[in-house]
């Protein structure tokens, strides 16, 4: 593959991780195949509702990027920075409710309902070799938790 991004950062490949619902700190695993290209995304995934497209760019100057998951029925936005412990950000349903002929207003309330299941955070990072050493599991697991507690207590504002 020609052109491929070249930052230690976003390694094209095979990724893992996770993403949580707002207010909840259950992980919902997910493995993706990313290819990082000219400031584009491009990828495929499965995770625990259905095998899923990303589509996306990134920003090497700011490190930060956005994505659509898209689903064979819905479509997800996350937007994340990008670190040394791969991709952290916020996804958010881009759900079109007025398409089910709902009121504004039932569209309103609706989303005030279920906000909780429309929004939240997500960890991905570049799935490493399976000749890790037992430190740097244990590492993987300090790092991941860390970023999880400042995911949630920082910007979900729980």
């Amino acid at each position: 593959m020609d052109n491929l991004e070249t930052h230690k950062l976003l390694p094209s490949g095979e990724w893992e991780g996770f993403y949580c619902y707002l207010g909840e700190a259950e992980q919902h695993k997910m493995s993706t195949e990313l290819t990082f290209r000219n400031g584009k995304i491009e990828g495929i995934g499965m995770d625990d509702i259905a095998p899923f497209s990303w589509h996306g760019v990134y920003k090497l100057e700011t490190l930060k990027l956005k994505m659509t998951k898209s689903y064979a029925t819905h479509q997800i936005i996350y937007a994340g920075d990008i670190d040394e412990n791969g991709i952290w950000g916020m996804w958010d349903s881009v759900t079109d409710y007025s398409k089910y002929g709902f009121s504004m207003e039932m569209i309103v309330h609706l989303k005030e309902a279920i906000k909780d299941k429309i929004r939240g955070g997500f960890h991905i990072w570049p799935k490493k070799n399976k000749q890790n050493s037992v430190q740097d599991e244990a590492e993987d697991k300090v790092s991941e938790s860390l970023k999880l507690k400042e995911l949630f207590l920082e910007k979900l504002n729980l």
